[in-house]
């Protein structure tokens, strides 16, 4: 009888192992585990309870990937983290909802904790593994953050997922075509619309609003992140002689915290002495071309940002 449960307690930490120190009651009756030896463990302190059904192994300390596995596997095999929390683990967004969300085909119960959304079906092609916990695809993860209605949150997710080289156009094209008219897709398709062929390299969310306002206010889109006089700069019009550099810094009440200006561009000059923000500016000037530089505060907003733009 030793034999047998030391086997099998060895095949649970084994598969505890795989799955972020948790496992599920539907995963361990196939390895001959009965309900009976489960509840042993249990009062044995062997196996903690996470969720109904669901345990870690050994101790009760999950770390936030044992969290969103064992939030999963509660919702059983064909479960998948979705929406903010899949946007959470591929670090598209940083989220502070308490509830984690996943996604499942069919009708299951709910839990406690956990933000439930039931579909018809979820094809193959929308559901990978990242770090081993299952969990929609980006493009997918994208169109749900759509359908809940927060534009500014998806804008900064779709940014990102830019950013890290995390979408692929035929993805894009296929997540398109299959979910025609559902939920989210008309603001799905204003992100995609937004980053078009000139600006697939956008990568902050002041970029994105800056070629927002470009939009609306109908002026040419500028190529973000380009290299101009073998430096990257984050917007400029081809053929023009304008440069746009956006900066930003943390307020705390009324005062800037210097300390916090970012994307301040100290070029190395040979012998290692650092250019000033002048002598940045003066390099492109020699080469004819106009440096603007547009710091956000509460007095400057895209009326202001609009003057320098067109002046």
């Amino acid at each position: 009888m030793g034999g047998k449960n030391g086997s099998r307690d060895l095949a649970i930490a084994k598969l505890a192992d795989r799955q972020h120190g948790v496992v599920a009651v539907w995963q361990l009756l196939p390895l001959g585990v009965s309900r009976r030896e489960i509840e042993r463990r249990i009062e044995s302190g062997r196996l903690h309870r996470v969720y109904r059904g669901v345990y870690a192994v050994g101790h009760p300390h999950l770390s936030r990937e044992g969290q969103l596995m064992a939030a999963v596997l509660a919702c059983g095999p064909q479960a998948v983290l979705s929406h903010w929390s899949a946007a959470e683990h591929w670090e598209l967004l940083k989220t502070r909802r308490p509830l984690i969300a996943i996604s499942v085909a069919g009708h299951r119960n709910g839990h406690k904790g956990l933000q439930l959304h039931r579909l018809r079906a979820l094809p193959p092609s929308e559901r990978t593994r990242r770090g081993r916990i299952p969990i929609t695809t980006v493009p997918r993860t994208l169109l749900d953050l759509a359908a809940t209605g927060n534009t500014k949150q998806l804008q900064r997710a779709f940014n990102e997922a830019e950013r890290r080289d995390l979408l692929k156009e035929r993805a894009i094209k296929e997540t398109l075509e299959r979910h025609r008219g559902r939920a989210g897709m008309e603001a799905f398709k204003a992100v995609i619309a937004a980053v078009n062929p000139q600006t697939r390299r956008s990568r902050s969310d002041l970029e994105v609003a800056f070629l927002e306002l470009c939009r609306c206010y109908r002026l040419p889109t500028p190529v973000a992140n380009s290299e101009v006089e073998g430096y990257e700069v984050d917007m400029h019009w081809p053929g023009t002689r304008l440069i746009v550099e956006l900066d930003t810094w943390d307020y705390h009440g009324d005062q800037p915290d210097f300390s916090k200006l970012l994307d301040i561009e100290m070029m190395m000059l040979p012998g290692g002495k650092e250019r000033t923000e002048p002598e940045f500016a003066a390099l492109f000037a020699q080469a004819g071309l106009k440096l603007s530089r547009i710091i956000p505060t509460p007095t400057i907003g895209p009326d202001e940002v609009l003057i320098y733009v067109m002046a």
